[in-house]
């Protein structure tokens, strides 16, 4: 729905304690959802949290009511943005049971997201933004993500539960001159809900098939009058593993989260506003266990097959009965909080406002990086402790103006560290240095590393919109980053027999795998960067807009063991974006249509290279890439009963120039392969959402109701998965359905439905990739199949 569519511990047991647990949430959830307070009244609510589909406003008799965005820090409706802005809804979140970011983007095709677990995750927006793949301490993100106005560097910490959202915006293409932290794919600007000085509460309870259950409560209201206000929001939730670890028969990749947010709104005046912000987020996974996808005969020779038998294991591919086997624990514990501080002061024709936070995230996981019962690696996993400073001052014009404006600067600090732990088992050796070589090589080496990197950024930013007359509308905006990184990497080795006298002849081969390195490496500089466009406001229906745009990201510090010719820094990114579009309503306001085409060409992409034979990768810059396309958005509401959406986007997303890129498997007798001309991994050429809401009218004693079904479906065109091309990596094209049926109160009061995801039970792979030491074996990540549940919500 992009374009204004639509809006290092285990798990912990279960048992007596999960099972207490569960009944306190369910019973704390309960008591919410039943609480006598007041029900909110309906100033206090926006259009996009009252909508009764993905951000389209409750019907009016011959218009949908328009969406209200903040995405250029002013109050204005998404129809006179002259930009492509997608948004969705608090309410379309929880009505589709969205409860993390990557299932949110399957509803705004222009952004993908991708994780090989938690850590490893990275956010596109129209194909650029973050190589898939890349999970490094020594580079940020290409893309924004900003809570409350909170900038998040790290894109591990976006994939937290979803919790008391009120709205979701996405801003396509560089926005360094609107926010605070330079951008060169786009932003996601999440919105949770404010205090109230009117009593409220919500909670839901759910629960479905794989022992998912979720519980969630808000409730908020004044403390002092109307000067003070506060808000308190939790939600747990927890799924049963989906797939069987045959290893030692444990259910694998399930989780339990929970999120707690509290709030304090203090309004001494009518144009003074303090919003004090206090979160805390944990997940606790066994996850992220693959499954053994394929069996093929590289050009190598080795056969997996054998390799295996060797070891007394004979692999079975039988991907879809959901059966993985490994030897050792593979988790992903992280937790991340943090507060903030927001003063809003509002002048005659203007508002000041300053963002102060302080954020934290951690990271304990723990992998089996041969995803088999071979004693490969019998230890594996980086943990990180990562903390940032953000200061942003602006200031953002009110009103009607001649000159709209918004400027501001920007200050952030952030240090992040990390410890990282290899151990090598009895079949390291057969499978990455060949069975010539023996077992006692590899068997019980390993290596400790620490790495960490500090940075000191400060930005200035602003952009204003002049007004020629009426219709026609200049707009210019201009930023300049100083960015200041110092990295540093160590790695000692320990383990092994010792290789002395005849076995001297072995060293080589094993410091080729870990060897002691040091390493330290500065980035210091400067970049500028802007914007300008136009718009014309044709008909009240009708807006066109061209826009061109330049955006950078800093450069970054390899944090790693690196290769014979590799550089411990890595230079700047520079993308050059050019944008047209038009919004038009139509049929009275029934129905909205916007187009958006684009071009994108990015210098120096930051990539992911993986080092032949083993399982480190190190950054590099890849010379050129382009991503060029259409986006298409419309929303209809013919009649009180039916709302229906539809989004569309074609990414044209390829490297211009990239003559030395990693090989796949196919080519694993190459050195180095070219991909210039291929599409860029991780980017469908297609993908589209659409979906339709039908409502009916009921009466229940004196109260009105209403029955409802709804459909969301989701496409995506086939893509790569794997940075190195290899048909081995290639998903084919997806297409998920989800569905919904309940009754609920016309006011919103309560809601009782049944919800299916999946509901046609597709079979797929989130990834896939060739297992170690080249020897044929191809491993995945499965998708969830069909789910199924019940959701009962209230509100007061």
């Amino acid at each position: 729905m992009s374009a204004e569519s639509n809006a290092a511990s285990g798990l912990e047991p279960r048992g007596a304690g999960a099972s207490r647990r569960r009944a306190l949430l369910g019973a704390a959830a309960l008591a919410v959802l039943f609480s006598g307070v007041a029900r909110p009244a309906a100033a206090q609510q926006s259009l996009a949290q009252t909508a009764p589909e993905a951000g389209v406003a409750a019907a009016a008799e011959t218009a949908i009511g328009e969406l209200v965005v903040t995405a250029r820090h002013r109050t204005e409706t998404a129809q006179s943005v002259p930009a492509a802005l997608s948004v969705v809804g608090g309410d379309f979140i929880a009505k589709t049971n969205t409860t993390n970011i990557a299932q949110l983007v399957r509803y705004i095709p222009s952004v993908q997201f991708t994780a090989f677990n938690p850590r490893n995750s990275s956010i596109n927006i129209r194909g650029l933004g973050n190589a898939t793949g890349v999970a490094s301490d020594g580079i940020e993100p290409g893309v924004g993500f900003y809570v409350d106005q909170v900038y998040y560097n790290r894109p591990a910490t976006a994939t937290f539960d979803l919790v008391d959202i009120a709205q979701v915006e996405v801003l396509h293409g560089p926005q360094g001159t609107l926010f605070g932290k330079n951008t060169t794919a786009g932003v996601i600007n999440i919105t949770t809900a404010s205090p109230s000085f009117t009593p409220q509460a919500s909670g839901e309870i759910s629960g479905g098939n794989y022992g998912y259950f979720v519980a969630k409560g808000s409730v908020s209201g004044p403390l002092i009058g109307d000067t003070l206000a506060g808000r308190l929001s939790v939600a747990s939730s927890q799924r049963d593993g989906l797939a069987t670890n045959d290893f030692d028969g444990n259910k694998v990749n399930g989780y339990r989260n929970i999120t707690v947010r509290g709030q304090l709104l203090y309004a001494p005046q009518d144009d003074l506003k303090v919003r004090l912000i206090a979160d805390y987020s944990r997940q606790n996974a066994n996850c992220c266990y693959q499954v053994l996808a394929g069996i093929v005969t590289p050009p190598n020779g080795r056969s997996f097959v054998s390799y295996a038998q060797a070891f007394g294991y004979t692999p079975v591919v039988d991907h879809f009965e959901r059966h993985v086997n490994a030897d050792s624990p593979v988790r992903a514990t992280q937790e991340t909080g943090g507060v903030s501080l927001q003063a809003e002061w509002e002048l005659p024709h203007a508002v000041l406002t300053s963002v102060t936070a302080w954020r934290f995230w951690n990271w304990w996981p723990a992998n089996d990086l041969d995803n088999s019962p071979l004693s490969i690696f019998a230890q594996a996993g980086t943990a990180n402790y990562q903390n940032q400073l953000t200061q942003e001052f602006r200031i953002a014009s009110t009103g009607q103006n001649r000159i709209d404006y918004v400027a501001g600067l920007f200050l952030y600090r952030e240090q992040i560290k990390s410890a990282a732990v290899q151990r090598y088992g009895n079949a390291a050796s057969y499978f990455l240095l060949g069975p010539a070589v023996p077992a006692l090589a590899l068997n019980g080496y390993g290596s400790n590393s620490t790495a960490s990197n500090n940075t000191d950024s400060y930005a200035a930013f602003g952009q204003a919109t002049l007004h020629l007359t009426p219709q026609l509308s200049l707009i210019g905006g201009l930023r300049y980053t100083h960015d200041n990184k110092i990295g540093r990497f160590d790695q000692t080795v320990t383990g092994g027999v010792p290789l002395t006298g005849p076995l001297a002849a072995l060293a080589a081969a094993r410091n080729a795998i870990a060897a002691p390195v040091s390493s330290r490496a500065k980035v210091d500089g400067g970049k500028v960067s802007g914007q300008v466009g136009v718009s014309y406001q044709a008909t009240e229906d009708v807006l066109a807009y061209a826009n061109l745009s330049r955006g950078s990201r800093s450069g970054g510090i390899n944090l790693t063991a690196l290769p014979p010719g590799a550089t411990a820094t890595i230079r700047p990114e520079t993308i050059d974006s050019a944008e047209v579009g038009v919004k038009t309503r139509w049929f009275d306001r029934r129905v909205t249509l916007n187009l958006a085409a684009f071009l994108q060409r990015d210098k120096n992409y930051i990539g992911n290279l993986v080092v032949t034979g083993t399982t480190r990768t190190y950054l590099a810059n890849i010379p050129k890439v382009e991503s060029k396309g259409f986006e298409v958005d419309f929303r209809a509401e013919p009649n009180r009963q039916l709302s229906i959406y539809a989004s569309a986007a074609y990414d044209d997303a390829s490297y211009k120039s990239y003559p030395n890129a990693p090989c796949g498997l196919e080519n694993v007798l190459k050195t180095s392969c070219s991909l210039t001309g291929r599409p860029l991994a991780g980017v469908p050429l297609w993908t589209a959402a659409a979906g339709a809401e039908f409502r009916y009218p009921l009466t229940f004693g004196a109260r009105e109701t209403e029955a409802y079904v709804g459909v969301d479906d989701t496409f995506r065109s086939s893509l790569y998965s794997n940075g190195n091309e290899s048909i081995y990596s290639r998903l084919p094209s997806l297409n998920l359905i989800d569905a919904r049926l309940g009754v609920r109160a016309a006011d919103g009061r309560w809601d009782v439905y049944v919800w299916g995801k999946n509901i046609a039970d597709k079979k797929y792979f989130t990834s896939l990739g060739t297992g170690l030491g080249n020897t044929g074996s191809i491993y995945g990540a499965l998708g969830d199949p069909a789910t199924w549940g019940v959701t009962l919500r209230g509100r007061y």
